[in-house]
């Protein structure tokens, strides 16, 4: 069921050029940081001998969170075609039924997010001093996010439209991190309004109490907003 079910979605992709320029992000994202990005540190070092390499690791997870936006996007675009096309209440009479479709509606773009997520640690070597639980634990925590954005836009758009409006919203949520970045303390903490800036924290922090106490807000706030927008999106299925 699962293996057709993806199949099908590979036949929605190839008929919307814009999701498919989107499920190519992870790779475009790749690319950028290993190729773009390094010759513009080395043409910066070699002309104003300005050191950016401090900045590899925060822009490339900042890169990284644009990864479970896209796939949430791409699923909750497919769900509102799926909606208009009353697929989901064709699927609720039969043994699947409304609850199985939505775990593979809700976990194919979590699983393919961690996936993806992961072999952007791993390939561009931005786990610092990370070890692989604390790994496979960010990568969990940065791919559940695709589920912020399919369930907003699962709960609140009426159509494809509206559902773009409200992504090109979501991307209020990238600006924490950036606020993080950017800004002196205390000022920083101005994006601390974002779940985006504490899962950055996560991923950018020292091992010990540190990691564990930023992970630990991290995966609160991000359970807090799942249960408000599951919540609106049952509310609106049944």
């Amino acid at each position: 069921m699962k293996l057709e079910r993806l199949k099908y979605d590979v036949k929605l992709l190839k008929g919307d050029p814009m999701l498919m320029l989107s499920m190519a992000v992870p790779f475009i994202l790749w690319a950028l940081m290993q190729f773009l990005i390094p010759w513009v540190i080395e043409v910066v070092m070699g002309q104003w001998n300005v050191d950016l390499s401090i900045y590899y690791r925060p822009a490339g997870t900042f890169f990284m969170m644009l990864i479970p936006m896209m796939m949430g996007m791409v699923y909750g675009f497919i769900l509102l075609d799926e909606r208009d096309g009353g697929i989901i209440t064709a699927i609720s009479v039969t043994p699947t039924g409304k609850s199985g479709y939505l775990k593979l509606r809700l976990g194919l773009p979590m699983a393919l997010s961690f996936l993806a997520i992961l072999l952007f640690i791993v390939l561009l070597d931005l786990s610092g001093t990370l070890n692989w639980a604390q790994l496979l634990l960010i990568s969990a925590i940065l791919s559940s996010q695709s589920l912020l954005l399919l369930l907003l836009l699962g709960a609140f758009a009426e159509n494809k439209v509206m559902g773009l409006a409200i992504s090109k919203g979501f991307g209020i949520l990238l600006v924490g991190p950036l606020l993080d970045y950017v800004l002196p303390p205390p000022l920083n903490w101005a994006g601390a309004y974002s779940p985006l800036f504490w899962a950055s924290r996560s991923v950018l922090a020292e091992p010990g109490i540190t990691f564990w106490c930023y992970t630990g807000i991290t995966i609160l706030f991000q359970s807090l907003l799942l249960w408000f927008l599951f919540t609106k999106f049952r509310a609106r299925s049944d």
